[in-house]
């Protein structure tokens, strides 16, 4: 199934788009990370994810790419459509921005540029905990995403997974999103890469605490964007219903969370269900309680993250995905 995102462009031709968190002009490219993270680059060249570098040989992507206007499969790599997701996208100085792999580093924890040489200030492992606390922070001031800040990571896993651009669905036949994606899964699964405690030797499994907290983020992210998918849509055709029918199944789900925690259940997420609940708000043509609703699920997840580290959420492991999706990387 083909993963893309795209914002709404005046025309479908060489413009390149930038995702939220992503600034071209920053991007220096995953060689400069190999250095100190050699496993975490072999993990990555084992996805999907990497695998995008070739997605101009694909046949129904070329195929999508004509209904789009792109008038040839090798310029995929410079539509906006196209690069947003699949590829991680490079400019510098007066030169065109151009695509120099498939999803990577950078894609994920934002360009390098102004926090590389913060991050690696020092030897990474062992500057002990206090100038390692100095350099993380240094390093998240100049724009680094760290693993940590969840409610960012995971914005960009949905900023693709869910396809904003309502044309890329109708007229292009793209898909309107990824219809197995579950984060939790993925991340305990073939884009895993837990190395740092071991320096690189062991690819450690995902903590409880940090998959409980995950689960909720990630589904509270996709009832956001599929509310803001529902909103943006300007005619009842298959982007339409399939934002209307993401918005049904993720409120069960978030209503599951809610009934499975009890009486431990957040205040966070009970706002949200609250919010997702009123009458009519899925419904056609309803653009601005749509986009209200999600704003408040956006604060509400934002507030959740700093609340709850997982440690109170146990009974959520009986929700959690037993199994990594994928094969995850073993050095």
């Amino acid at each position: 199934m083909l993963l893309a995102f795209a914002i709404c462009l005046p025309t479908y031709g060489q413009d390149i788009a930038s995702k939220k968190f992503l600034q071209h002009s920053k991007v220096l490219g995953s060689e400069k990370c190999i250095e100190c993270h050699e496993s975490e680059i072999k993990a990555l060249h084992e996805t999907k994810h990497y695998a995008n570098k070739d997605l101009h040989k694909d046949k129904r992507a070329a195929e999508i790419a004509r209904n789009m206007g792109i008038s040839s499969p090798a310029k995929i790599q410079l539509s906006g459509l196209c690069t947003q997701c699949h590829f991680t996208v490079q400019k510098r100085g007066s030169a065109p921005a151009k695509a120099i792999g498939g999803v990577s580093c950078e894609s994920c924890h934002e360009g390098a540029k102004d926090w590389l040489d913060l991050h690696n200030t020092g030897d990474r492992r062992d500057d002990g905990e206090k100038g390692l606390k100095k350099r993380v922070e240094a390093s998240v001031a100049a724009g680094l995403l760290y693993p940590f800040e969840v409610h960012k990571v995971a914005t960009n896993c949905y900023s693709c997974h869910i396809v904003t651009d309502e044309k890329l669905v109708n007229i292009g036949g793209h898909s309107p999103g990824s219809t197995e994606f579950e984060l939790v899964s993925w991340l305990k699964g073939e884009v895993r890469h837990n190395f740092f405690e071991s320096k690189g030797s062991t690819n450690a499994a995902t903590p409880k605490n940090r998959q409980r907290q995950l689960y909720v983020v990630g589904k509270a992210l996709e009832m956001e964007f599929s509310m803001r998918g529902l909103a943006r849509a300007t005619e009842k055709a298959d982007y339409y219903k399939a934002m209307g029918r993401r918005c049904v199944s993720t409120r069960k789900k978030i209503t599951e969370i809610i009934e499975t925690l009890g009486d431990a259940a957040p205040a966070e997420l009970k706002k949200i269900q609250e919010v997702i609940s009123t009458k009519g708000l899925l419904s056609f043509e309803n653009a601005g309680p749509l986009t209200t609703v999600a704003d408040e699920i956006n604060k509400q997840i934002a507030m959740f993250v700093k609340e709850n580290d997982g440690s109170k959420l146990g009974a959520l492991d009986a929700l959690i995905p037993a199994e990594g999706k994928g094969t995850a990387y073993t050095p």
